[in-house]
């Protein structure tokens, strides 16, 4: 239940502003007071109410309430666990209203100590010496030993560096398409971060995006629980905004001052192929876009090239890139390595001969 909701019984019920009045109850007094910011007025009414009436709801609920606005955590979930505890079935204590059902209250109570327990515990904080977010309570990394967890897509076949970058992306993306964060702050984010999805022809995403963060279940959560406290007045809109922020920064920063290294070429031609295929299964998820694709591909074939010592030996670019493709296309059967010219001690010594491409 909302706070909204003691609010506006605590104001139909009196209809009346705050004051002595030998008509209105103690909790009536509670009520009116809490709603209009006077606390300390509230909690007084409300400590008379429980005089007469120790598991009166209201009371309870308006102590409660008033000792957190008051800043006295500890005090406030006394008073919840006692309406948790309470097993009152009947509630009426406001004659100008209809009766609300016990369990409306205990649910109330029972969120007011989830809140509670939300300011205790910090989800990402931010380091002050290095200005990065990050999540308190991100999963470890996965032990040589353990399966990793499984991924749609085919990203499964992935190092858990480039696992955890790929599942950062694919849960900010649901954050977006579920209007847990915008569409300007995805693209932002997406923007300063995409060298971690193409890492060769991008600069590289900020630093520790390889590192493990929490699932998409548990961040929706987070912020669910956080839009909860706003309504219900447990935080501040600055807090909460603020709180908001620092989790969105955690799983992708807006904009990184450290960076990720540089990601090292393929070394061989089944490397190759699986940074091909990593391109392939990105796109399928809608991370990145055909053209990005198609630059990356390039990068990577102009890498191989290179690599293997295709290019410089006389090979023409389209024949390197017939050789490429077909290796590509068949990664189970790696291409032999290219063996150099032997020496040879007849003089005038004979120019080596342009190297060509195993696979053909």
């Amino acid at each position: 239940m909302k706070i909204g909701t003691f609010a506006a019984l605590a104001l139909t019920a009196a209809c009346t502003t705050p004051g002595e009045s030998w008509r209105k109850t103690a909790t009536e007094q509670a009520l009116i007071f809490w709603s209009t910011g006077n606390f300390d007025r509230a909690v007084d009414y409300a400590q008379k109410a429980l005089k007469d009436n120790p598991e009166d709801p209201y009371a309870l609920m308006v102590a409660g309430l008033s000792y957190d606005s008051l800043g006295y955590p500890n005090m406030s979930r006394r008073y919840y666990e006692d309406i948790l505890a309470s097993d009152t079935t009947a509630v009426g204590v406001l004659s100008a209203v209809k009766s609300m059902p016990a369990e409306d209250l205990k649910k109330g109570a029972k969120e007011r100590l989830q809140m509670l327990e939300l300011k205790k515990r910090p989800f990402a904080v931010v380091n002050p010496e290095t200005g990065m977010s990050t999540f308190t309570d991100a999963p470890k990394t996965v032990k040589h030993n353990e399966q990793p967890q499984a991924i749609k897509g085919g990203f499964d076949m992935l190092s858990e560096g480039d696992r955890n970058i790929v599942m950062r992306f694919l849960t900010f993306k649901r954050l977006r398409d579920e209007r847990y964060a915008t569409e300007q702050e995805w693209l932002n984010r997406r923007t300063v971060n995409l060298g971690g999805l193409l890492p060769y022809t991008l600069t590289p995403a900020g630093l520790g995006l390889d590192l493990p963060a929490p699932d998409g279940n548990v961040i929706i959560g987070r912020l669910d629980a956080l839009r909860n406290a706003l309504e219900m007045r447990a935080i501040t809109p600055r807090e909460h905004a603020a709180e908001r922020e620092i989790i969105l920064e955690a799983l992708l920063p807006s904009n990184p001052f450290y960076r990720m290294n540089p990601k090292v070429p393929p070394k061989d031609i089944l490397e190759a192929a699986t940074a091909l295929r990593r391109i392939e299964m990105l796109k399928n998820a809608g991370l990145i876009t055909p053209a990005e694709a198609k630059s990356e591909k390039a990068a990577i074939e102009k890498l191989t090239y290179a690599k293997i010592g295709m290019t410089g030996g006389g090979q023409t670019t389209p024949t390197a890139a017939k050789c490429i493709q077909k290796c590509l296309s068949a990664p189970a059967t790696p291409c032999p390595a290219v063996s150099k010219p032997k020496k040879k001690t007849v003089k005038p010594k004979p120019k080596p001969k342009p190297q060509t491409c195993p696979c053909l």
